[in-house]
């Protein structure tokens, strides 16, 4: 049998290491399992498909041609079809949904490399929604590692950091597929029309100036994943 070009391309994700820089330089390796980390995904493919329904990668392939899954192509070639596109496939057919795509919980990362800061801006969402799940970061290269795995719904992320600034971590989140409809809210303490204006292009929503108002940071974040979730 002829495995399609996505089967092959993802059969070695069974278990992936993800490396993570932590705060002081060391690095720390995190094991995500494929299937889990696939499911967090707006887009899959049919390999991912077929290891969450437990099918042959070749019967979504064919759903897929036959009209009955709903799917587009990417710039190289490769089939993805959309998380919620999927769950109306199951849904139409009776088939039981994985509990890996049943609603998962509003994931939002906050990104400074003032660790105070960090936390008071992810104690501050927390309070007002202890429901999300909220990962804190506090250099670029962390965050890079952090969304990469959790694909949040949103970002805060400060601009200024060494290494890699938050220009940077902007640019990647939306570079990626499966972080790409993240909302970024950027935060600076050096505010200025040309940063706004670069953050912005870069794909950030919006840019508040330190120091926060904090209630109107909430309100951003709550407004955010109205948008992202829709």
């Amino acid at each position: 049998m002829v495995f399609p070009v996505d089967a092959i391309a993802h059969c070695r994700l069974g278990l992936r290491q993800q490396v993570a820089y932590v705060a002081g330089g060391a690095a720390a390796v995190e094991k995500v399992s494929g299937i889990g980390l696939m499911a967090r995904k707006r887009n899959l493919s049919t390999f991912a498909v077929a290891s969450l329904l437990e099918v042959d990668p070749g019967s979504v392939v064919n759903w897929v041609d036959e009209g009955m899954l709903k799917a587009h192509r990417t710039p190289g070639g490769h089939r993805r079809v959309a998380r919620e596109d999927l769950l109306a496939f199951l849904r139409e057919h009776k088939m039981p949904i994985p509990k890996q795509l049943r609603a998962s919980p509003v994931r939002v990362v906050v990104v400074d490399d003032e660790p105070d800061m960090a936390s008071m801006m992810a104690r501050a969402i927390g309070a007002a929604h202890p429901e999300y799940e909220i990962t804190e970061a506090n250099d670029g290269f962390q965050a890079g590692a952090v969304i990469a795995t959790a694909c949040p719904d949103v970002v805060v992320l400060d601009l200024r950091m060494p290494g890699m600034d938050g220009f940077e971590v902007c640019r990647m989140i939306k570079s990626r597929e499966d972080t790409s409809r993240a909302a970024v809210i950027a935060v600076t303490a050096y505010p200025s029309e040309e940063s706004e204006r670069e953050i912005l292009e870069c794909g950030a929503s919006l840019c508040l100036n330190k120091p926060l108002d904090l209630p109107a940071l909430v309100a951003q974040v709550e407004a955010a994943v109205v948008r992202v979730r829709e």
